[in-house]
């Protein structure tokens, strides 16, 4: 179990190299952390599709060596939700502190200001409401199988997503880890 986690660190650390270095930067529609190596084998994931966004998700937060220029950016606040619509709109907050447990009810007055497609290669594409230009692009993919590692609310989970952003040139910035919050 440990080889392919390995394996996959290697394979992923190779990628970033090979695309070039990969600076995150602060801006104000990016919205995680970085989290480098997740321990999922690649055979256990598989590209979203509209379908697997709906509803709303949480952030699982993670400690990360990663250091960005304003660490106080609300993209980097341990506490974030998400929620994709039927409609294709898609809202997010974010928080230095817990939000209240009815996440159904949290976006309710949060006005709909970004829209979202998914490709056919698996990728989010987030757009300004009304404007036909992309703001954020994430290869977006759905976690098949548990983790085999211990579980400390952190590990992978069968139906999670592993979002990376992608930058102007297709290089990895950072990656978001959500899992479906109760309703």
């Amino acid at each position: 179990m440990i080889r392919w986690r390995w394996a996959l660190l290697v394979a992923c650390c190779a990628m970033m190299v090979a695309w070039g270095p990969a600076v995150a930067k602060d801006r104000p529609h990016a919205k995680s952390l970085t989290r480098s190596g997740l321990p999922a084998p690649a055979s256990s994931l598989r590209s979203c599709t509209g379908e697997d966004l709906l509803g709303s998700w949480s952030l699982v937060t993670f400690e990360s060596s990663y250091r960005f220029k304003n660490p106080e950016a609300p993209y980097l606040f341990p506490y974030q939700v998400f929620h994709y619509s039927l409609d294709h709109g898609a809202k997010s907050a974010h928080s230095r502190t817990p939000f209240p447990d009815r996440s159904d009810r949290m976006f309710e007055g949060v006005p709909l200001n970004l829209t979202y497609h998914v490709d056919q290669d698996g990728r989010l594409l987030l757009k300004s409401r009304g404007e036909g230009a992309v703001v954020e692009r994430w290869s977006c993919s759905v976690v098949g199988q548990d983790s085999r590692a211990k579980d400390d609310n952190t590990a992978l989970r069968r139906g999670d997503l592993v979002m990376t952003l992608l930058g102007s040139h297709g290089q990895a910035l950072f990656v978001r880890h959500l899992r479906k919050s109760a309703a």
